[in-house]
């Protein structure tokens, strides 16, 4: 196996913007209407989308010519893309899980919205937030590794 020279960097930023990308993806998709189909759905595109992630490189370029920006910067979100159910599997399965009446019942006895985060949501997501964002984290770090590893060249 053979490593190209990279500039200084190359892999932190990656694993950075994967990361980005992947907690962006997450949050547009906790915005949608949280039904049981939709976490179905995720569950079932879930190590599908985080081998895809994995395999994008090898699959989008060759093993002796390594394009410049902005085709290894469009990958890594893509590959945050594909890594985002990661996150958003531990939280959803919270929220579906959760009273339906919960939040209204905490404005009607006057929690206003800092208070119900600080009170309800966070005590309720901390602990699946963190287990996501670390899981996030290290396939962030796998795919700027995927990103930058390539195969001996042999002739």
């Amino acid at each position: 196996m053979q490593s190209a020279s990279f500039p200084p960097g190359f892999i932190a930023t990656h694993a950075l913007l994967t990361f980005c990308a992947a907690v962006t993806m997450s949050a547009l998709s906790l915005g949608m209407q949280r039904n049981r189909i939709w976490y179905f759905i995720l569950v079932a595109l879930w190590i599908p989308g985080t081998i895809s992630a994995l395999w994008l490189p090898s699959l989008l370029l060759s093993p002796t010519l390594f394009p410049r920006e902005p085709i290894p910067t469009l990958i890594s979100v893509i590959q945050g893309f594909f890594i985002s159910p990661t996150l958003i599997l531990p939280l959803m399965g919270a929220l579906l899980t959760a009273a339906p009446g919960l939040s209204r019942t905490a404005q009607a006895l006057g929690a206003d919205r800092s208070r119900r985060v600080a009170l309800i949501w966070l005590p309720l997501l901390r602990r699946r937030m963190m287990l996501g964002g670390v899981a996030v984290a290290l396939l962030a770090t796998l795919m700027a590794f995927a990103l930058a590893w390539r195969p001996a060249v042999s002739f």
